[in-house]
């Protein structure tokens, strides 16, 4: 899964682009008097008086400029949140009695969200991943206790007894960086056995995180393509192996949990719901539909984990439809609807 730290770069490509049309930007006015000022102070090496003068009048070059160009757009991005935010998805219906479903990566970003609503759901949960830990973001909660976490590779091991009896295979196994080789290997191959040993042990349906193609046809062409080409192995043995029960959803960007990380990138669920809320505008989904591909892929809101777990839970439990689900509003969509049937 991918995240962004998305807002820094939509304002530096904002300002980009009204500099290339040569619209009125007082920020970037503000910046160009800025620096010129300050080429002609080095140059000019003023002293005393002078020197602290120029300071001043720097200064408050310095304020018009923070005012322009981060208190204008965080507060026309607050209103943009405000329309545009999905709201959470809710709490899902309870699994029938004696659902098993069984989660590939499941203490990972991801996979821990998705192991938490199944268990609020009431199924049993059995989480499979490298470390067989469970996640630190949620110790001492009362639902970790209610998981099977085990310890273990779905290439290297037989998995048939984990599988018996489960309603559902979800598989949030995924890695980004490294060599294309590795990539591949980790996105693909390992889902692939996944589907193989899930379709041999009679899983009715599996589900899938993979990307949305948005990312793969911005970048896809010139980066990471060991990531896109496994995920699209992936997603083809999971169709070939599940056909019309087979669900895979496929975000853009991926924003949740406290923390911020670089490795992969990712933002804090506070700064990445505002951010959403403010690329799900009017204006900005108009601006985001005639830019090119990285500059559009940028202008695509992310969504948060909790929706995609939402979705990816629904799913399992046979309240999300099987297909592809492809970028934030189609998860959030099928968020709902999962949630939806819990309602009365």
């Amino acid at each position: 899964d991918l995240g962004m730290p998305k807002l820094p770069i939509l304002l530096v490509l904002l300002a980009g682009t009204a500099s290339a049309f040569q619209a009125p930007c007082p920020a970037l006015r503000v910046v160009r008097a800025a620096a010129s000022r300050l080429s002609d102070a080095r140059m000019q090496a003023p002293r005393g008086g002078e020197h602290e003068k120029l300071s001043h009048e720097l200064q408050a070059d310095r304020r018009n400029f923070l005012k322009s160009s981060i208190l204008a757009p965080v507060a026309a991005s607050s209103a943009f949140a405000v329309l545009g935010r999905v709201e959470s998805a809710g709490a899902l219906a309870p699994a029938p009695q004696g659902t098993k479903v069984v989660v590939f990566g499941g203490n990972g970003f991801v996979g821990s969200r998705v192991s938490e609503q199944l268990v609020a759901a009431g199924a049993k949960v059995v989480s499979i991943s490298r470390s067989g830990a469970p996640p630190v973001w949620a110790k001492g909660q009362e639902w970790m206790s209610k998981v099977s976490w085990v310890k273990g590779d779905p290439i290297k091991e037989d998995w048939s007894d984990s599988l018996a009896g489960s309603a559902a295979v979800v598989s949030c196994i995924g890695v980004i960086g490294g060599s294309d080789e590795s990539m591949v290997l980790g996105n693909g191959a390992v889902n692939v056995a996944v589907a193989q040993q899930a379709a041999s042990a009679g899983v009715d349906k599996m589900v899938y995180i993979s990307v949305s193609d948005a990312v793969g046809g911005a970048v896809g062409g010139f980066a990471l393509k060991g990531y896109f080409k496994g995920k699209k192995e992936a997603e083809a043995a999971i169709t070939k192996s599940f056909g019309k029960t087979a669900v895979i959803l496929a975000p853009t960007f991926i924003y949740g949990g406290d923390e911020f990380s670089a490795t992969p990138p990712r933002v804090a669920e506070g700064y990445g719901s505002f951010v959403e809320g403010a690329l799900s505008s009017g204006p900005i989904r108009a601006l985001a539909g005639v830019m090119p591909g990285i500059v559009a892929l940028a202008l695509l809101p992310p969504v948060s984990v909790n929706s995609l777990a939402t979705a990816a839970a629904g799913a399992a439990l046979g309240t999300v439809k099987a297909g592809r689900v492809d970028g934030t509003d189609a998860i959030n969509a099928a968020a709902a609807a999962a949630a939806a049937v819990a309602s009365p």
